[in-house]
């Protein structure tokens, strides 16, 4: 450390001598050049070793900086990295460590293990769309989808009716039909106490089990083309019923309001959402579809002015694109 220094101030002397000595010419800018890029070498170095070992990686680029620096800076360099140095050992950062704790590790918890499913997600999807796998593959993926919400693996069993493969078809509509009858056979056992309710109140009440039940048919997107319509007919159907009897249904509200962005009525939507959030429901499910409305009547304004109003810290995955668009 110690020749470093005193060999790198020797050259800087001379190179500085050189420089001041007086004459002009080519020798001297070379002999001083070279006496300058010695001691640079030098300095540098020994600055490098001067440095705390976070700044000393990587070698290259600190170890060229500081060597540069001598060089373009003859004398002046050293004083100022000197300094530098100086100041940082005479009055270092002091950090705070107040968010770092040691936590103890979490113990294994044997009983969850029956809950976790493998395979989920887009593994499954692409292992099913990927004809050249091995049928049995196909068909323990299409088995493990039944784990899945029927929303999300309802889209996918239906391309699926389109498989090549009899088996793949087969069980793929044997689980959409499967789900289906389930909620249908729940609006049959709902149909015989309506027509025997004998107050308002029940009769409500079942009106809006049965709205919700073919609703879930919509949401599950278990229906298609005019099976579509006929359900989103019953839920209008069933929903206004109920709202007839107690008009602070919000859900009801909020549903109603989803359906008329279906039929591309967004005046009706607007209203709808607007009674669902005055009764309480949640601001961040209606904001996205009242822009909807706006949009479709090409208020683009007042779509600007809805998504500028969304503060949701965890958005949907489908809404974030649309916040980063309409917020930019």
């Amino acid at each position: 450390m110690g020749k470093l220094t005193f060999g790198g101030a020797a050259f800087q002397i001379s190179a500085l001598a050189l420089l001041f000595g007086g004459g002009t010419g080519l020798p001297l800018l070379l002999g001083f050049l070279t006496l300058q890029g010695a001691a640079a070498a030098l300095l540098g170095l020994a600055l490098w070793r001067l440095l705390p070992r976070r700044f000393r990686t990587p070698f290259v680029w600190s170890y060229g900086y500081l060597a540069a620096f001598c060089f373009f800076v003859p004398a002046g360099g050293v004083l100022v990295c000197m300094g530098s140095l100086l100041f940082s050992k005479l009055f270092p950062r002091r950090g705070s460590n107040s968010g770092i704790a040691s936590v103890a590790l979490p113990e294994f918890v044997t009983h969850l293990i029956q809950r976790v499913t493998h395979g989920g997600g887009a593994r499954l999807r692409a292992q099913l769309g990927n004809t050249r796998a091995p049928l049995p593959e196909r068909m323990t993926a299409l088995v493990a989808m039944q784990s899945m919400p029927t929303r999300t693996a309802s889209p996918v069993l239906r391309e699926l009716l389109a498989d090549s493969t009899d088996d793949i078809r087969l069980l793929a509509y044997g689980m959409l039909d499967g789900a289906e009858k389930q909620l249908t056979q729940k609006i049959l056992a709902e149909l015989p106490r309506l027509e025997s309710a004998d107050s308002p109140q029940a009769r409500g009440e079942i009106n809006q089990r049965l709205a919700d039940l073919y609703w879930e048919l919509i949401y599950q997107n278990l229906v298609q083309g005019d099976v579509y319509r006929y359900t989103a007919s019953q839920v209008e159907r069933y929903a206004s019923a109920a709202l007839e009897i107690d008009g602070n249904i919000a859900a009801l509200w909020y549903m109603r309001g989803r359906l008329a962005l279906t039929r591309n009525a967004p005046a009706e939507a607007r209203e709808f959402l607007a009674r669902a959030e005055a009764l309480g429901f949640a601001r961040d499910r209606v904001l996205p579809l009242l822009a909807e409305a706006a949009y479709l009547e090409r208020d683009y304004a007042t779509v600007r002015r809805l998504m500028a109003d969304f503060d949701s810290p965890s958005p949907l995955p489908l809404v974030r694109p649309l916040l980063r668009y309409w917020q930019s």
